[in-house]
């Protein structure tokens, strides 16, 4: 009998524009340097690959996309009539303890392939040796998933039986839009390559890629940023980005002694809308170029300057930009757009800020800790990604292992929240007079 899809059965579906870029993109280094997703670690045992299997398939119908594969040759992403879910569950053992260190699962599935023959998702159960906790890796290409697609698919899985099937919560930025004349001439300015880009000398930059990738994850109570937002207005995004920046002003010290200017740093936004009939496949990403002010030593200013930059208004004037360019330019103007955008010579690392919406568990058991599984852009040598979950900000930090230093970046960013969130010492009492 065939499967009873909650929004129709699967159709063909063109490739995005953006869709195409990515996988074109992906074709500049190896393959796995362009998956993403996220690990979910549980305590326990493991489950049977079986039992994981017949659990995706109990949420098939709501999501028809998981059945799509892609056709390079006709740009298109078209139905499997018979999916084999088994063919897209794995298993993998580390040694060490997941649950005192969930890097280990991160590390793990970094760069497993994906069967190019079949849709492009996978999981990955991620057994610990020592029989100290498990863990479920969701990951997918970045051309068949953007980072809030992905979340949202690990949402249906992990999430209540229904979740997500109303359309609604896509957590999706509201493209501003703009005169003809006035997109042009943004694009024109900000997007399309000039003839000599400015390099960014940047310590990580310079050492040369070794083609394997090495993740570090820091974990922080949210708690202790409460008092922080409801004196500033920042949001969590914000203060991530102000944590992050003395993070990185910490890692180098010697970079910023006699700077003054910022580090470019891409940041990802989502423009899918609520509508779209296929909202978990292909990408809709925007990208927007934020100053990271490493050069400034003060964490209140820092965390001034970015509030700014990305507000939600800047935001969506960026998201009404990239969506001008991906959806309604010639494809070679989008192609060098995205080119410029993430060339590393310009902008050395990218940054995302993904959350979960569901309360994800497995069998009953929540998650002791979930951490994204951010893609690598080509040429860029870090790229940092946070979420929410629990009662904390978690991040996960992803870079070339040519990059040397990536696991003293998690305590930087601990020492960097608590110089945000640090209250001025009380004035001195003046002295009686005599």
């Amino acid at each position: 009998m065939p499967l009873q899809y909650t929004a129709g059965p699967p159709a063909a579906q063109p490739f995005s524009s953006r869709d195409r870029l990515i996988t074109e993109i992906a074709g500049l280094g190896p393959d796995p340097l362009l998956h993403l997703g996220c690990v979910l670690v549980f305590d326990g045992g493991p489950p049977a690959p079986e039992l994981l299997a017949d659990h995706v398939r109990t949420r098939l119908p709501a999501l028809r996309e998981l059945v799509l594969r892609p056709d390079p040759g006709q740009r298109r992403w078209v139905p499997v009539d018979r999916p084999d879910i088994d063919a897209h569950v794995h298993t993998l053992t580390v040694s060490g303890d997941l649950l005192r260190d969930p890097s280990l699962a991160v590390d793990a599935v970094l760069d497993q392939p994906l069967d190019h023959s079949r849709p492009l998702w996978g999981l990955w159960i991620v057994a610990s040796a020592t029989g100290d906790g498990f863990a479920l890796a969701y990951r997918a290409h970045h051309a068949f998933q953007d980072g809030r697609a992905a979340a949202e698919t690990v949402d249906r899985l992990f999430g209540p039986a229904g979740t997500g099937a109303d359309g609604r919560g896509t957590g999706a930025l509201t493209a501003r839009g703009g005169t003809a004349a006035s997109l042009t001439s943004a694009l024109l300015r900000d997007l399309l390559p000039t003839a000599r880009p400015r390099a960014v000398d940047w310590p990580p930059a310079r050492h040369p890629a070794a083609g394997t990738r090495h993740a570090a994850v820091g974990s922080y109570e949210l708690r202790r940023v409460h008092d922080l937002i409801r004196g500033t207005g920042a949001g969590i995004s914000h203060i991530a980005l102000a944590a992050l920046t003395g993070a990185l002003r910490a890692w180098h010290p010697d970079t910023w002694r006699d700077a003054a200017s910022p580090l470019p740093a891409t940041f990802a936004l989502s423009v899918r809308t609520a509508d779209d009939p296929y909202r978990l496949l292909g990408n809709r990403g925007a990208v927007a170029v934020l100053p990271l002010p490493c050069h400034d030593p003060s964490p209140a200013a820092r965390l001034e300057t970015l509030r700014a930059e990305a507000s939600p208004a800047r935001l969506a004037d960026l998201a009404g930009r990239h969506t001008a360019l991906f959806d309604h330019m010639p494809y070679w103007c989008a192609r060098k757009g995205l080119r410029r955008t993430i060339d590393a010579r310009r902008v050395p690392l990218a940054l995302a800020d993904v959350r979960f919406r569901a309360d994800l568990s497995w069998q009953g058991r929540r998650p002791e800790a979930v951490h994204l599984l951010p893609p690598s852009v080509p040429g860029q040598p870090l790229f940092a990604a946070w979420t929410t979950h629990g009662g904390r900000l978690r991040i996960t930090f992803v870079a070339d292992t040519g990059v040397p230093g990536l696991d003293a970046l998690p305590g930087h960013f601990d020492d960097a929240l608590d110089r945000l969130t640090a209250r001025p010492a009380p004035a001195p009492a003046p002295c009686p007079a005599p």
